[in-house]
């Protein structure tokens, strides 16, 4: 796995918009926030549109983008305005071993787990995180994410998880492992293709983190009777469980992670450590992971850390 360098006062922050339309202003603030931390923003041409119905421009000016910023030895960093969807048209127009040519941090998440995928596939690290609308000085996720960049150390996450109606007790344990994850109805649409981030877990040992939003808990549960059947839970070394916000409670289930519970009691799944309430996911306080990265996942029924064990 290739390691993007770490920044210095000056390097260039590029800003893109690989997938859905953004408000100007977000990335205004955001750029304003990389320069007032010492780093230079470059804001893309297309970034701000002109958009193509719900897109943030077409896919040529995206991929444009996209591709000039990778190349460009001058860019350190590719911040993403946004997620929503759109990022998957890009993936098939990026020549492979192109990324690792010119390894940079790629920072995003919802929608851009597609480009993580991407990122993966070519072996290069990136920062699932916070994007243009969080980089500001109240949010713990963006100035994380700031820091990490020019320094290269992310905190250890310690994350309570108190059993309640909807809230399942985790599976105690410890594992170790690559990190892999992200929104897990966007990386299910990559099944069978060559950027199937969830197949990597067959060939490695890798600690699984998922999130999503507005997901029926049935969908959820199709995603992961996938999984199953395609051998990935015969494999994870540990498992834990983002937020899944904006999801209602149905007949058969009260919360998705109470689906998920019963899932894996139901399949068997016991000797690997299970964390719930990890702090990444569409919620306000969405804090940055490193995908491809060596961790620790440390499990207790009522409390777990997530240690990234190689950028220390």
């Amino acid at each position: 796995m290739i390691t993007p360098s770490t920044l210095r006062n000056g390097d260039k922050v590029a800003i893109i918009s690989p997938a859905s339309v953004v408000k100007p202003e977000y990335i205004d603030q955001a750029a304003e926030y990389l320069r007032t931390n010492g780093l230079e923003p470059v804001v893309m041409p297309h970034a701000k549109g002109p958009a193509y119905g719900s897109f943030a421009a077409n896919p040529l000016h995206r991929i444009v983008d996209f591709l000039n910023v990778w190349t460009d030895p001058d860019i350190k960093a590719v911040l993403c305005s946004r997620g929503g969807y759109g990022a998957t048209h890009l993936l098939s127009l990026v020549p492979y071993g192109l990324l690792s040519d010119f390894p940079k941090w790629l920072i995003g998440f919802s929608d851009i787990s597609a480009l993580h995928a991407l990122l993966l596939y070519n072996g290069v690290a990136s920062i699932h995180g916070p994007m243009a609308k969080d980089f500001r000085d109240d949010h713990e996720g963006g100035r994380t994410v700031v820091e990490f960049l020019k320094t290269g150390v992310l905190p250890e996450y310690s994350f309570e998880n108190k059993e309640s109606d909807i809230m399942p007790c985790n599976i105690p344990g410890e594992a170790r492992g690559t990190l892999i994850g992200g929104n897990l109805a966007v990386l299910n649409g990559l099944a069978a293709t060559p950027y199937d981030m969830l197949a990597r877990a067959l060939k490695e040992n890798c600690v699984l983190f998922i999130e999503d939003i507005a997901e029926p808990i049935y969908k959820i549960e199709r995603i992961l009777y996938r999984l199953l059947m395609q051998g990935v839970f015969t494999k994870l070394k540990g498992l834990a469980v983002g937020q899944f916000t904006e999801s209602s409670a149905d007949r058969n289930y009260p919360s998705t992670e109470r689906m998920i519970e019963r899932f894996l009691q139901e399949k068997g799944i016991k000797d690997i450590p299970v964390a719930y309430n990890l702090p990444v996911g569409h919620f306000p306080h969405n804090m940055p992971v490193i995908e491809g990265s060596q961790v620790r996942l440390s499990v207790s029924s009522d409390a777990a850390t997530l240690t990234t064990l190689d950028f220390k």
